[in-house]
């Protein structure tokens, strides 16, 4: 019997998908679809589909009779003729946060087919700030599952990096996209305040090289702030960029 919704494609998971690959998957669809943050009007039925797998695949018992059920059907329907393959990709969307500039990042994907045969396969590489360097085959018998590896490397500061990378069998396609940020360098000395988000300050406190011992304050995320050097104390000052006397957060 066909299972009435395929779970794993309502939380965009691949049925392989480890638990904290989907639990990670549901808390970014529930911050997208809750009614208390989206008001369109197919909020609601989304967010009770998107409870509903995530009851069934994040339990083990629940997970394994589901699974049972759609592999039953998965095998009855294999009697029809074959269709076209259909590339899929796990994870389909990769992204590098608050990267040093000039750090080479890493990651892989999986490309699995989930459609009918196949006889070439075909991968872009960008080949720019992003590269494809290398793959191979998870299966003794085939060349899918086909494990990826990427290399990202953003070399300028408080910059935003992206695109995609390409899959074909035959001439069905899918596309993995891939984003970097590089954090940002505190690098004006001007004495002038400039523009910092609260991620940057965040980050920056973290970076180890920097060796500053800023304390950031309450959890303000949103929020802007301004940064400038001290030309008398020689160092940076942070502060909210709407509250003039609010407190500084110094180097030291």
């Amino acid at each position: 019997m066909e299972p009435a919704e395929d779970y794993y494609e309502i939380l965009q998971v691949h049925y392989l998908a480890e638990p904290e690959v989907i639990e990670a998957a549901y808390k970014k669809l529930a911050q997208k679809y809750h009614p208390d943050l989206n008001k369109s009007v197919g909020a609601v039925a989304a967010m009770k589909k998107i409870n509903v797998a995530h009851d069934v695949l994040s339990d083990p018992i629940k997970r394994r009779d589901y699974d049972t059920r759609r592999q039953q059907y998965t095998k009855s329907s294999q009697n029809a003729p074959a269709g076209q393959p259909k590339p899929t990709i796990d994870p389909y969307h990769i992204e590098f946060k608050n990267v040093r500039p000039g750090e080479v990042k890493r990651a892989s994907f999986t490309v699995f087919n989930t459609g009918g045969q196949y006889s070439k396969i075909n991968i872009s590489n960008p080949d720019t700030w992003l590269k494809v360097v290398a793959w191979h085959s998870l299966a003794s018998t085939d060349e899918l599952p086909l494990k990826v590896d990427i290399e990202a490397q953003g070399k300028d500061s408080n910059q935003r990096y992206s695109d995609v990378i390409c899959i074909s069998l035959d001439n069905v396609q899918a596309r993995v996209n891939v984003i970097l940020t590089t954090r940002m360098r505190l690098e004006f000395r001007d004495n002038r305040w400039h523009e910092m988000s609260y991620d940057n300050l965040r980050d920056w406190v973290k970076t180890p090289e920097n060796k500053a011992k800023l304390d950031a304050g309450e959890e303000l995320p949103g929020k802007y702030f301004r940064y400038r050097f001290n030309l008398r104390t020689r160092k940076y000052q942070v502060r909210l960029r709407y509250k003039y006397k609010s407190k500084l957060y110094e180097t030291p």
